[in-house]
């Protein structure tokens, strides 16, 4: 499946990671995953290569298993993640949580508690995959202010989730930003992301240059 212009590609898009790229696509992998399930005994990954570490994660995501079980599998995977390409990707395969939103919150809510950047994350992907609804505003809002953010990649998340917070609940998010203090990395990050959205209006990208 390997094909060297994608690895060369993706390494540069990927940047730093201890994992050796083969250079297999992703939809390459989703369909490799899909025969993997099919087989009655469980695949055995030994995780030395990005690839591999990503059809693992996408194993986990697509695995049927009881609520507990797939939180053991999340707890286990999560210290091998080492770039945001395999922690996106991991979070992308995680459909579980939109159908049982509330009792993956508490979860979530423990990986934003954690001092590690890829746990951060992790959590603060989740937020924005699975949790941009107006049930969870309010939390959003007040973990963005109150994130103790522990390197660039949680940052970068942050911001991230802070543009999305402007694309669908404008005036809410306006109103956050003009009362609360929050890093000042992810503020400006987070409207750099804003004014690049083709997702939002020229009258609202206006109000918010003054930031």
């Amino acid at each position: 499946m390997q094909d060297i212009k994608y690895r060369d590609f993706n390494a540069r898009i990927i940047g730093e990671t201890s994992y050796p790229m083969i250079g297999v696509r992703l939809p390459e992998l989703r369909n490799y995953c899909k025969e993997l399930l099919k087989q009655e005994k469980a695949p055995v990954f030994k995780d030395k290569y990005y690839e591999e570490v990503l059809l693992h994660g996408m194993y986990i995501g697509a695995l049927k298993c009881s609520f507990e079980e797939k939180v053991k599998m999340i707890d286990s995977f999560l210290p091998l993640i080492d770039n945001w390409g395999i922690c996106d990707s991991f979070v992308s395969s995680l459909k579980d949580i939109k159908k049982h939103k509330d009792i993956y919150y508490k979860q979530v809510r423990k990986y934003l508690n954690s001092n590690k950047e890829y746990y951060q994350r992790f959590g603060l992907v989740v937020l924005l995959d699975y949790y941009m609804d107006e049930k969870y505003l309010s939390d959003l809002f007040e973990i963005i202010r109150k994130e103790k953010y522990n390197g660039y990649y949680s940052k970068m998340a942050g911001a991230w989730l802070l543009s999305y917070l402007f694309i669908n609940y404008f005036d809410q998010t306006f109103d956050f930003i003009s009362n609360n203090k929050i890093d000042e990395f992810v503020l400006k990050k987070g409207i750099q992301k804003t004014l690049d959205s083709h997702r939002v209006a020229k009258n609202e990208k206006e109000r918010i240059k003054s930031f």
